[in-house]
């Protein structure tokens, strides 16, 4: 009796068990299926918008639920770039446009981004960003354009001009003596986190304030690296060798000197020891028997060009430091693919070397230097090369406007930093002619012509100009509000410069070769109290 009563309770729990199981699926079911409908309509509302979808930014400007068009024109109306950057360490500042750099934002491909944002993918994907979006914003950086390679010409330009910055030792054969200059500076130049603070601060400009972004110019500490005799010695010992010329293989070879130390290594060694920022090592040279000027008559026959300036003579230190450095290149001869340095072949601008007192620019205006005046003879140079359709290697315009050339056609040098530097790209030698006699720098290129010679000029384009400001300086020395200019202002320009190449008087080409910005330099005025 008693199996038989409890038979049919088993059975009812069983009963009752698969009901709970069915109504439980069914449930499930029904939530499945509700979500795989609001999901396809979810999908084909999405399809069908036209729109950027909800909660997407580019550069914090909401541009949710616009179309491409309403978004291009929102993102060109609230995006916008600073006038200016101004750029300090310490003493020294610059300033730089973002139009130097070339710099543009591309709002095209940025709102693009923006739009494909829940198209580019699957429908899975497209659904996920845009749920994604729609809980946490999306805020897209914007694009952007710009000229690395002027971007990169600027920020190396700083890193020669800083105060401080580490210069490595260099040496330099004058006479019958090695120079070897120590290594000076403390610090070095962040170029790459420069570079991001730069782009960044364009980027991210705040339209609420005046249109200045002020920058400071990253920086760390360094040290120069210290004098390897041992390399040196390695790189100017040499024995002499004859010039000679193949005229059918177009090879020329140039006199070479034999050099050798005057000293042994070991007294050299010790003579670095003591603490000099310049040490003079004597050498023993050993001319060539045949030198290139013996061949003189078989290659340098034709003037390539010629580009003359003028001085003024009153000025005696300035005229002497123009006649030390023309005398140095006069008659100094550059193979055919030898790149030539100014640097290297005028040496540093020192006392020991002959140079005076005299002005200069420096990152703080004028003042007075050792060597003033030598940056004349390189911006003459620079012209004459240009003309003779040689290659520029290495060219920096001045800081400030200079009156002796055009703007644009200026070269200017810093021993250990900024250099000139140019190549021969044609088949033969050149020869450098130059002089500074009675107001006048002329440098002459001397060769032999080609089967082709072009007429080259240089051309320049005033893009615009920077006003100067005035500083006021208060001297009790001075009578009560009278007034003496300590320094005169001078605008700042935006110059582009083109190569002009002519044949038989008809133009062949128009090259942008440089553009060149010279900042605006401070009048300064005493005034009494």
């Amino acid at each position: 009796m008693l199996k038989n009563t409890q038979m049919p309770l088993i059975k009812n729990n069983k009963i009752t068990s698969l009901q709970y199981l069915n109504k439980k699926y069914k449930t499930l079911i029904t939530i499945l299926c509700v979500f795989i409908f609001l999901y396809i309509v979810f999908v084909i509302s999405c399809a069908n918008n036209t729109n950027i979808f909800s909660k997407i930014y580019i550069n914090d400007i909401n541009v949710s639920n616009t179309t491409i068009n309403e978004a291009k024109e929102k993102v060109s109306s609230e995006l916008t770039c600073p006038k200016s950057l101004h750029l300090t360490y310490e003493d020294y500042e610059i300033t730089m446009l973002p139009s130097e750099i070339d710099f543009s934002f591309d709002i095209n491909s940025t709102v693009q981004e923006a739009y494909l944002i829940g198209r580019s993918n699957n429908v899975f994907i497209n659904s996920f960003e845009i749920i994604s979006s729609m809980i946490s914003s999306c805020n897209i950086p914007i694009k952007y354009n710009y000229n690395e390679e002027k971007l990169n010409n600027i920020i190396n330009n700083i890193g020669l001009e800083l105060p401080n910055i580490v210069i490595e030792p260099s040496y330099y054969i004058e006479n019958s003596s090695l120079v070897i200059c120590k290594g000076s500076g403390n610090i070095k130049l962040c170029k790459d986190e420069l570079k991001t603070s730069i782009l960044n601060s364009i980027c991210n400009f705040n339209s609420s304030s005046n249109g200045i972004v002020e920058l400071s110019i990253p920086v760390i500490p360094a040290s120069p690296s210290n004098i390897d005799i041992d390399k040196i010695y390695n790189e100017i010992q040499t024995n002499p060798q004859n010039a000679y010329i193949d005229k059918d293989n177009l090879i020329f070879h140039m006199n070479v000197d034999g050099v050798d130390f005057a000293i042994s290594l070991d007294e050299a060694k010790s003579l670095l020891q003591t603490d000099c920022k310049e040490y003079v090592i004597p050498l023993n040279i050993t001319p060539a028997d045949i030198t290139i000027d013996d061949l003189a008559k078989d290659i340098f026959i034709h003037t390539l060009s010629t580009y003359t300036t003028r001085y003024n003579t009153s000025n005696v230190n300035r005229s002497h430091n123009l006649e030390i450095a023309t005398n140095k290149l006069n008659n100094v001869v550059v193979l055919p693919g030898e790149v030539f340095s100014y640097n290297k072949v005028v040496g540093e601008r020192s006392i020991s070397a002959g140079y005076k007192e005299a002005i200069v620019y420096t990152s703080n205006g004028i003042e007075n230097g050792i060597g003033g005046g030598i940056c004349q003879v390189s911006s003459t140079l620079y012209n004459a090369i240009v003309q003779a359709d040689l290659d520029v290697v290495e060219r920096k315009n001045h800081r400030y406007s200079v009156s002796y050339v055009p703007l644009g056609c200026d070269a200017t040098v810093a021993y250990g930093s900024i250099d000139f530097k140019f190549k021969n790209t044609r088949n033969y030698p050149i020869k450098i002619q130059a002089s500074a006699k009675r107001g006048i720098v002329s440098i002459s290129i001397i060769g032999l012509y080609e089967d082709i010679e072009y007429d080259i000029s240089l051309v320049t384009k005033q893009i615009y100009t920077i006003p100067f400001g005035t500083k006021y300086i208060y001297d009790s020395s001075l009578s009560y509000n009278s007034r003496i200019i300590k320094q005169k202002g001078s605008y700042g320009y935006k110059i582009n410069t083109y190569k002009i190449v002519k044949l038989d008087g008809y133009l062949i080409s128009e090259t942008l070769i440089s553009t060149d910005t010279y900042s605006p330099l401070t009048q300064i005025i005493n005034v009494g109290n």
